[in-house]
């Protein structure tokens, strides 16, 4: 028996306690029914609170699926310890959208807005990788058939879906900009200022209209302390990991390297 109340005791986010709770409900018919069970797609911050119950249950064991190494999305699949991840049948599908995209350009959000728009929960949907002229993207197993019969336009341009395998999966490269500064303190404000170039009231009315995410999560204090590998988003301007603390300058700011993707 499952002690619901002891394993969800370190964690106080009320949304990741619900998390915690769906994902001990997956354990326990995994237990009782010698079952796999699968979440939908979970961000890292989201898998690193089901891992941190996953890893807590003797007689089970788990696999991550995005498509690929480096995907962001993920789902997490759960089993009993006996058996093989190798044996355990994939949960996802790999789509190719074709269309005749040289007219008029479409981007990561018309892709997402165009299937989510389908009346698909955004938990179905995993990474999206766009190209010049076609996109890839990974969806849950279960939505594959219905998004085949009605996936058909992408902002307006007509679109062909077609089934691939892993290893058809082209992954774009990421640009990164390394960004040396320094900054009188770790508060969010102080170090996404310095990351996206804004000013520091501009970046603190960001957070205030929960328009930045720390690690994945919406934090609207920008007094909100960063840490060294954490990551900063600001919706449609990329991200800012804080990739090194190197000591403090002559005038006693703390010198950062920051890298900024795009």
């Amino acid at each position: 028996m499952l002690d619901k109340d002891t394993l969800l005791s370190h964690i106080h986010n009320e949304d990741d306690r619900l998390l915690g709770d769906f994902v001990l409900d997956k354990i326990r018919m995994v237990l009782d029914r010698k079952s796999t069970e699968r979440t939908n797609f979970l961000n890292p911050h989201q898998r690193n609170v089901a891992l941190s119950l996953i890893k807590q249950i003797n007689g089970i064991n788990y696999l991550e699926e995005g498509g690929y190494k480096k995907a962001e999305r993920k789902r997490i699949l759960v089993f009993p310890d006996y058996l093989f991840p190798d044996h355990i049948d994939s949960s996802i599908s790999i789509i190719k959208v074709e269309g005749n995209f040289n007219f008029k350009e479409v981007t990561h959000k018309d892709f997402l807005g165009a299937i989510l728009g389908l009346g698909i929960k955004r938990e179905m949907v995993g990474d999206i990788l766009v190209h010049d002229d076609y996109a890839q993207m990974i969806i849950a197993k279960e939505v594959f058939d219905f998004v085949k019969l009605n996936f058909k336009k992408v902002n307006e341009v007509p679109i062909e879906v077609i089934k691939i395998e892993k290893d058809d999966l082209v992954i774009p490269t990421r640009h990164t900009k390394e960004i040396p500064t320094t900054v009188a303190s770790m508060r969010l404000d102080a170090v996404a200022s310095s990351g996206f170039g804004d000013s520091r009231n501009k970046i603190s009315r960001d957070i205030k209209n929960n328009r930045v995410k720390l690690n994945y999560k919406v934090v609207n204090d920008p007094a909100s302390e960063v840490e060294l590998g954490d990551l900063i988003s600001i919706r449609n301007r990329g991200r800012v990991e804080v990739a090194e603390k190197r000591g403090l300058s002559n005038k006693g700011r703390i010198k950062l390297l920051l890298k900024r993707y795009t």
